[in-house]
């Protein structure tokens, strides 16, 4: 759905204004359209919230919108339109898988051709009437979703691969739904001596469908779940507040959980099956089960003395990333991990939160008649807020950690603990 007014992409079916520009939405009967349908990619801003009593009603609304993978087809079927005054051309792969075209790639141009090859790659490739005039080409590929650094012990900027060859296109590894920014260096000559004589370049958008799989275990049994998305469902969050990512005061942390968002929805309707139909899944049990699924199934990216987590994969010194993106990437810092796993909690009835402490963040969770086993080494950290219990929970553990219990850290003399309601630190509800 979109904007009538500014042509932002609204993310939720009941969202009553455009979170972009600020546009009350009419109301809309079921199978009513007000929404223009021309445009297909544009940004957005922050995300609508549903109230707490609505989380069992969102999971049945967007069970209908399990996705199935689409196999490729041939290309058919072009559209433009003009966004910010840059003019963007559609190529349609299936009836809703798609290149976005711009630049050198618009077929007035007449200068690239892209396609999906048969044995599972992306061609770039050189039309005839503009690669007969050389002989030798100098390819550069970007790939925007590709993570920020190259090497574990210092951030490098990734910056594209570059390949020097004599053939007029471009083979991409797989088929991989993303962003790619392509260029050509074209040169004349033989034998060898080359001399410059141009550069063609232009960005492709391949939108197309992302499968996530996932395998942990939990109390000595196997379990799996899976999500299925689109590119611009992934990418509508990536490039939204892109500059100021890093939270001013810690209650910013709890905007980032969108419960209501239709492919976190998915997931969480995937670990209810996963889980079994008909165990309880109101309890500490599921909760813990959840927490499981995030800790076991989501990598901490690389850090060190000279590069954090953050400046890895985003190239930021902090930054807080929505959920899909961390479903994206597959890996996440602590705050990153603990916004999705509060998503999943909100979703699945559970009341929830987000929890600051120096240099750490954790999700939270509410529980009734739940107390943990305290342990040595660890402390357990909850608070009451409106007469229900809320626990952190730990979600960069490599194993099971149980909902409440964290390791007791040094923290500035402290335990973690201390700190909890202290200079702004401590849990945050969604």
């Amino acid at each position: 759905m979109f904007c009538p007014r500014c042509g932002s992409q609204i993310i939720g079916e009941y969202a009553k204004f455009c979170h972009n520009c600020g546009h009350a939405l009419p109301y809309v009967p079921a199978g009513g359209q007000y929404y223009p349908q021309s445009i297909t990619r544009t940004q957005a801003g922050k995300r609508s919230k549903v109230k707490d009593g609505n989380a069992v009603a969102i999971v049945a609304i967007f069970i209908v919108l399990m996705l199935a993978v689409v196999g490729v087809v041939g290309l058919s079927q072009v559209e433009k339109y003009t966004i910010s005054s840059k003019e963007i051309e559609t190529q349609a792969i299936t009836d809703d898988t798609y290149f976005e075209l711009s630049g050198d790639f618009l077929s007035r141009n007449e200068v690239f051709t892209v396609s999906l090859t048969n044995d599972g790659k992306i061609a770039f490739t050189l039309n005839d009437s503009i690669s007969s005039k050389y002989a030798y080409y100098s390819w550069w590929l970007f790939d925007k979703d590709h993570v920020s650094s190259t090497n574990e012990f210092s951030y490098t900027e990734y910056t594209g691969e570059r390949l020097e060859k004599t053939q007029p296109v471009l083979y991409y590894l797989s088929q991989k739904p993303g962003e790619y920014s392509v260029s050509v260096d074209c040169y004349t000559g033989s034998g060898g001596k080359y001399s410059y004589a141009a550069t063609y370049s232009g960005t492709v958008t391949y939108v197309g469908y992302i499968t996530k799989e996932y395998a942990w275990e939990y109390k000595g049994s196997p379990y799996s779940a899976q999500v299925t998305f689109k590119y611009d469902e992934y990418s509508v969050y990536r490039d939204m507040k892109v500059n100021s990512r890093a939270v001013i005061f810690y209650s910013m942390s709890a905007s980032f959980v969108t419960y209501d968002n239709p492919v976190i929805v998915r997931l969480a309707i995937s670990l209810l099956e996963a889980y079994g139909i008909g165990r309880d899944t109101t309890g500490p049990d599921f909760a813990s089960f959840v927490l499981a699924f995030v800790q076991i199934c989501f990598d901490y990216p690389p850090n060190s003395i000279l590069m954090d987590a953050d400046k890895y994969q985003y190239g930021q010194k902090e930054y807080f990333a929505y959920p899909l993106e961390t479903i994206f990437h597959g890996m996440g810092d602590c705050e990153d991990m603990s916004i999705l796993a509060a998503s999943l909690f909100k979703i699945l009835g559970y009341k929830a939160g987000i929890v600051i402490l120096p240099g750490h963040a954790l999700a939270a969770v509410g529980l009734e008649g739940y107390m943990p086993e305290p342990k040595d080494s660890y402390e357990i950290i909850a608070q009451s807020i409106n007469g229900v219990i809320y626990y952190a929970c730990e979600v960069t553990a490599d194993s099971v950690q149980e909902i409440g219990l964290i390791d007791v850290v040094d923290c500035n003399g402290h335990p973690y603990s201390w700190h909890v309601g202290k200079n702004g630190y401590g849990f945050y509800t969604v």
